[in-house]
């Protein structure tokens, strides 16, 4: 039996429970219920585990070591703090939503082991996965790290996919080489003087300063990186509180992110935007910090492994769904802080639109997103194989 016709035999159980946990999504670092569910998963599919540190991220292997190498497997679990508005059987019970496929991720990995744990004596090495949290802040792949994922036993590769519910159709979409953008996420604190909004002299007004350090990190874009290879800057957050139509307030908070699929231009970013903060700051004797929120790498795809999961991809349903290369985003994962570690890496896309009623399919952190189910058995025959395939061709 392939994995692919294995995989469609686990469908309706995979679909109830991603249901489940589709129900009752948990955000950022605390995930008591979804780790206690894919806990309860494993013990049924009779693979031994371990909690990573202190974390509710989830770790264990199965395979046999002596048989060749390691290959982690990733998913991600947690949810985004944003309502759900789409309209189904299953929307979500409380005010946070799986609106990025993580519900889906989990399932796929699940699924995986279990086809993998059925024929673990034909494995030439060993599978370690991993169930993260806190990929949404960029923040859980850093915490991993820390807590040792890649060591007893340290894994010679790994692969991770994520949902592409804006696709054509359910497929397999892999890029070769930089396939995501690195992300620095900040915060700057604009701290004047509050005054009358008839005499500003009177004050010191951090709503003057904020934009003109708005205007001025966007001329880092504009005039110290090259066009060809450049940096994404957004300012997506700009409060003053305590602000009216007719009173300065004391302080002004900024929040944005820079995107790049380039190491020199996200290290420039890195180095300068705090300086413009700085000395705009000054410039207008207003007090000025910057803080970093995340600061994750882009994300490579290494050439070797993902030439053998497109070819592993095409093994497991070319003849069903497309397999196809694509180009780079300039979203961003915290997945890349592992890869960016490992040897080898690739990560990859499946395909999932299911348009609404009217025929509009959403991206993902939409609260209208919805994906295709039939991607739990695409994403997991590939997946599957792939693992299958690079244990015994990396010997």
């Amino acid at each position: 039996m392939t994995y692919l016709e294995r995989a469609k035999e686990l469908f309706e159980e995979g679909r109830e429970f991603r249901r489940q946990l589709h129900q009752h999504p948990e955000v950022g670092f605390e995930l008591p219920e979804t780790a206690k569910a894919v806990k309860a998963k494993l013990d049924e599919i009779g693979i031994a585990y371990q909690m990573v540190g202190d974390s509710y991220g989830i770790t264990g292997t199965l395979g046999n070591p002596d048989k060749g190498k390691t290959l982690l497997l990733r998913a991600d679990m947690d949810g985004l703090p944003i309502t759900e508005k789409s309209v189904h059987d299953f929307v979500s019970k409380n005010e946070n939503g799986h609106l990025c496929g993580h519900d889906m991720h989990t399932t796929i990995l699940l699924m995986v082991l279990k086809m993998l744990k059925e024929n673990e004596d034909q494995l030439q090495g060993q599978i370690k996965f991993l169930f993260q949290p806190a990929e949404e802040t960029l923040n859980g792949g850093v915490l991993m790290l820390k807590e040792g994922i890649l060591e007893n036993p340290k894994p010679d590769a790994g692969m991770a996919l994520h949902m592409w519910p804006v696709a054509e159709k359910v497929d397999i979409e892999v890029a070769h080489g930089s396939a995501l953008a690195s992300a620095l996420n900040f915060r700057i604190t604009v701290k004047g003087v509050g005054a009358h909004g008839a005499m500003p002299y009177n004050g010191i007004d951090p709503v003057f300063v904020g934009t003109q350090i708005i205007n001025a990190a966007n001329g880092i874009i504009a005039r110290e990186l090259p066009s060809n290879r450049s940096a994404s800057l957004s300012m997506g957050f700009f409060e003053a509180p305590g602000g009216s139509v007719n009173i300065i307030p004391p302080t002004v908070v900024i929040e944005g992110t820079s995107r790049s699929l380039y190491d020199e231009a996200a290290e420039h970013m890195a180095k300068r935007l705090p300086e413009v903060v700085e000395y705009i700051g000054k410039a207008f004797r207003a007090e000025t910090e910057f803080e970093v929120l995340a600061d994750v790498p882009s994300l490579v795809n290494t050439d070797a492994i993902t030439d053998q999961v497109i070819e592993s991809a095409k093994e497991a349903v070319g003849e069903a769904y497309e397999v196809k290369q694509i180009g780079s985003f300039l979203a961003s994962e915290d997945y890349a802080h592992i890869a960016h570690v490992l040897p080898e890496s690739c990560y990859f896309f499946v395909g999932c639109p299911l348009p609404d009623e009217e025929g509009k399919v959403y991206a993902v952190h939409h609260p209208h997103v919805q994906f295709n189910e039939e991607a739990l058995i695409v994403g997991s025959a590939t997946m599957a194989t792939a693992a299958t395939n690079w244990l015994r061709d990396n010997q």
